[in-house]
């Protein structure tokens, strides 16, 4: 009669025992790096001019809020920063920065454009004045 092999302790080790050879580099592995990605707890690298992105729009935007000079003059001096900073993190072009750059620069036209105006009809307003009178 043939008896079953009796098993050795060292068949049911637990660092030996369910383990399979590793497949050579590149095989079947996840890749080493997730720049976007939380790892251990870590947050994802975030853009160094994204706050100041937003700042420039706000502070753009608040030209609607009656802020007609320092609104878009802040808006163009945040929004260069951000989008320089931005840019030499190798992040691209920030685009709240760029807008807020942007519109900081049309609305202080705008600005510009209606003090001429009103200057300019004031002028012609006291000399129409001053002919007729």
């Amino acid at each position: 009669m043939n008896a079953a092999p009796t098993p050795t302790p060292d068949q049911f080790d637990q660092t030996s025992a369910g383990q399979y050879p590793r497949p050579s580099a590149g095989q079947y592995e996840a890749p080493q790096s997730y720049p976007t990605q939380y790892r251990n707890g870590q947050r994802a690298e975030e853009d160094p001019g994204k706050v100041l992105g937003i700042v420039s729009l706000v502070a753009t935007l608040s030209t609607f809020l009656g802020f007609n000079f320092i609104g878009p003059v802040v808006g163009i001096i945040t929004g260069h920063m951000a989008r320089k900073r931005s840019q030499e993190a190798g992040f691209g072009d920030n685009e709240m920065g760029k807008w807020g750059f942007i519109l900081g620069l049309v609305f202080l036209g705008l600005l510009v454009l209606g003090w001429a105006l009103g200057i300019s009809f004031g002028i012609v307003g006291g000399l129409a004045s001053l002919m007729a009178g």
